[in-house]
């Protein structure tokens, strides 16, 4: 079954939205120029009000130990990481290490840390937080990247598909690389944040999708 990531979560209404609607992860940003960054402070009383069953996931930029070491304390599953990934990052004990890559190109694979704390691999759009795809959902027939190269690069690691995903094209993203999980931020807001109504949406066509295979 493809997995659901809801991302950058900043309230209790919307945590409470995800538990609703039976999301696999929850994703909780720490980084100042988000708008969707959160404090550790508010991300220790979101994760508080959390379903147990729902994995949680801090994302932050290229890491300091200090905040590397604050996340690691405060009981995160799991550190996704974008841009670099800091040797720190990999000595850490019972945390989850995904790294994320800007996709432009197969070249950007290139980039990925091949560890055993390394248990997962964000594929975003080539701009990290864009709310873009890197252009599978416009490519001709003789374009279209195959899930194939990511599942080489990758191995037996997760595969995270990310980066400008809707209730509108998730469907043939799922179609084109089957990911073991689909991430979305942007996809399910409205003007005053994450909406509920879009965040079911998404998850039941997800949900709906896997079970037609």
């Amino acid at each position: 079954m493809i997995q659901v990531k809801i991302c950058g979560l900043t309230a209790p209404e919307e945590v409470r939205a995800v538990n609703e609607a039976g999301a696999d992860y929850a994703g909780f940003v720490f980084y100042p120029e988000s708008r969707r960054n959160v404090s550790p402070g508010q991300a220790q009383r979101l994760l508080s009000l959390l379903d147990p069953a729902i994995r949680s996931a801090a994302v932050c930029v290229s890491p300091e130990k200090t905040l590397l070491r604050e996340i690691a304390g405060m009981g995160f599953d799991i550190i996704q990481i974008h841009d670099a990934l800091p040797e720190e990052a990999l000595e850490l004990n019972n945390i989850e290490i995904w790294q994320a890559v800007n996709f432009a190109g197969p070249g950007n694979l290139e980039k990925i840390v091949i560890h055993p704390a390394v248990r997962g691999y964000v594929v975003d759009g080539a701009a990290w937080g864009s709310g873009k795809t890197f252009g599978w959902e416009t490519a001709g027939e003789e374009e279209t990247i195959s899930g194939r190269m990511f599942r080489q690069a990758f191995g037996d690691r997760k595969f995270i598909l990310a980066g400008g995903l809707t209730a509108e094209n998730v469907r043939k993203g799922m179609e084109l690389f089957r990911p073991d999980a689909v991430d979305v931020s942007s996809g399910v807001e409205n003007q005053n944040g994450k909406d509920p109504r879009l965040i079911r949406q998404f998850i039941d066509i997800v949900r709906n999708q896997t079970e037609r295979g």
